[in-house]
């Protein structure tokens, strides 16, 4: 079964798995979509998100033709908290604000801003200079009419207080939810929408399962941030969007529902998301 990877690194994918790995997922979610297309209904979608200022160039490179992307593929361009991208937080949001002006200028648009924000756990920079990065793709998300992709590790806090005090009206996708309940339900509280990756399926991920249970149909998520966080019995191993099946059964199973129906209410959340 394939289904919608609402967060999929497919270039790091190519580099753990080679130009044939790459080839294989996208001809599986290539195969999916013609399939359902010719049923009349809508296919599995995968979104690969930016990390880097300037990635988004060969990423499109890499993975359309002449800019135009497989019909199941979104991108969005973003900054993640690396040491490098903090060293200057206002270079590098002017880079990635000039390469998506330069894509859109060749007549291709993202789908959404991400993935940026907070990881106090790696903390590769200052939470003041953490919190410039992540603040000005908050603003640029708004300024260009976009859903947010969010990366939060060990700061589920000042997160919340960033996006509650920016009053952002882009959509807010909460990317890898690492917490539990409590902060499901504050995310849920601003409007956020909250995705699970294959951590939900390790052992100790008790807090992990009660959140995805609660979340409501229109605010569900599930992804694998391949090629990591492979589901269980894969842990460890590279994951790509064609493992994220594993964690979609075992969603189903905690939430009452056939996986078939949560199948279709995360494609039609991701599609509401990414067009």
């Amino acid at each position: 079964m394939v289904c919608t990877d609402s967060h999929a690194h497919l270039s790091l994918v190519r580099e753990e798995l080679g130009d044939e790995g790459l080839a294989s997922v996208l001809a599986a979610y290539s195969e999916a979509w013609s399939a359902c297309d010719k049923e009349g209904r809508p296919g599995p979608l995968v979104l690969d998100p930016g990390v880097e200022p300037g990635d988004l160039a060969s990423r499109l490179e890499l993975l359309g033709k002449e800019g135009v992307l497989p019909p199941f593929l979104r991108l969005a361009a973003g900054i993640w908290p690396s040491a490098e991208s903090l060293a200057s937080p206002g270079t590098s949001l002017a880079a990635l604000e000039a390469s998506i002006g330069a894509a859109h200028a060749r007549g291709f648009r993202v789908a959404a801003v991400g993935e940026g924000g907070l990881d106090y756990h790696h903390m590769d920079g200052s939470k003041a200079a953490q919190a410039e990065l992540f603040e000005g793709q908050i603003a640029l998300a708004a300024s260009l009419r976009l859903p947010l992709i969010v990366h939060t590790r060990d700061a589920a806090a000042d997160t919340f207080g960033l996006l509650a005090s920016a009053r952002t009206t882009s959509p807010v996708i909460i990317h890898c939810f690492s917490y539990g309940l409590e902060e499901a339900r504050s995310f849920l509280d601003l409007g956020c929408w909250i995705s699970f990756a294959g951590n939900l399926t390790y052992k100790g991920s008790a807090a992990l399962r009660e959140a995805c249970a609660f979340v409501g149909r229109d605010r569900l998520l599930l992804e694998t941030d391949s090629p990591y966080m492979n589901p269980m019995p894969r842990r460890g191993k590279a994951a790509t969007p064609l493992d994220v099946e594993r964690t979609y059964r075992l969603a189903a199973e905690l939430r009452g529902e056939a996986v078939e129906a949560l199948a279709e209410t995360v494609s039609r959340n991701a599609r509401s998301l990414f067009g």
